[in-house]
């Protein structure tokens, strides 16, 4: 049973880092459908990371005494948020703001998964589980 939770984690590691990824390969239709510049576009991909690398310890620090569960939800229903904002914005403000949004939960599920995964496991497993998840 504890595998299933593993791969579940894994399944959403992998959901949430797509995101991150995914940008890059289109934009240049990006660029063209927002009139825009690819390189202008291309900041998209940095407002995620900075979000992520900057975001995450400081929503991570507030959320410490919450259930992992909580959390682990709660992370995941902001990136579905960020997603539709993403997916309904038609103004570059609004795509950048939605890519914040996608960083700083992405980082918090990766985080909090990884914390989590690290408990569900016996030690001698944790390795393996956490390369499970890494993986997703």
């Amino acid at each position: 049973m504890k595998k299933l939770y593993v791969y579940l984690l894994a399944f959403g590691v992998f959901f949430t880092a797509t995101s991150e990824l995914v940008v890059s390969g289109i934009l240049n239709v990006i660029a063209e459908e927002l009139h825009i510049s690819t390189a202008l576009a291309g900041q998209m991909i940095t407002a995620y990371s900075l979000a992520f690398a900057i975001g995450t310890p400081i929503i991570v620090s507030f959320t410490s005494r919450m259930e992992r569960k909580q959390v682990l939800v709660g992370s995941l229903a902001v990136f579905i948020l960020g997603c539709l904002v993403s997916f309904a914005s038609a103004q570059y403000a609004t795509l950048m703001v939605s890519r914040m949004i996608l960083g700083a939960s992405s980082g918090v599920y990766l985080v909090v998964a990884l914390g989590s995964v690290a408990k569900l496991v016996p030690a001698d497993k944790m390795g393996g589980a956490i390369g499970t998840v890494i993986l997703g």
